[in-house]
């Protein structure tokens, strides 16, 4: 006989799988709630913001980072973004959506999007704030995409921590 169940139930506006624990003659023994992380609401897209700004921050007031924009490859430049566009798929899908893709695929693919596209505004913001940013500017464009990428971890992080 099985020793649990599993139910997704709607508590306060927010999915969460509710896995009720059964002993050997079927009857319910205890119960445990987890949060369901396959829809993007305001709330997460607050917390990538706010991860994001924790790691970038720092970053863009480093001398080093914009010294390194100036020297590296475009060839460098897109192994970053690849690379990051990478990292913030496989870490998305295997802690929110591996088990549960079908039927929010849609979900899954604006999870990425967002988290990559708020990384990269919030390193605009504050390179902005510091006079390092202009739009069409190759150095400024691979000093987001540098800072972007330790960026996408921070906001992922703080996404994941519920």
């Amino acid at each position: 006989m099985e020793k649990h169940r599993s139910e997704i139930k709607r508590i306060n506006g927010y999915l969460k799988e509710i896995i009720t624990f059964l002993d050997d003659s079927g009857n319910p023994i205890g119960h445990s709630i987890n949060p369901l992380m396959v829809e993007l609401k305001p709330r997460d897209i607050t917390q990538l913001f706010v991860g994001s700004l924790l790691v970038s921050t720092p970053l863009c007031f480093t001398e080093e980072v914009w010294k390194i924009s100036e020297s590296l490859s475009d060839n460098n430049i897109t192994y970053f973004f690849c690379l990051s566009i990478f990292a913030v798929t496989s870490f998305i899908y295997f802690n929110f959506y591996r088990y549960r893709l079908k039927g929010h695929v849609i979900e899954f693919i604006k999870r990425i999007f967002f988290t990559y596209l708020i990384s990269l505004l919030s390193t605009v913001l504050v390179l902005s704030l510091i006079n390092k940013f202009s739009i069409g500017d190759h150095p400024s464009m691979a000093r987001v995409i540098i800072i972007g990428f330790p960026s996408i971890f921070g906001a992922m992080v703080t996404d994941y921590l519920k």
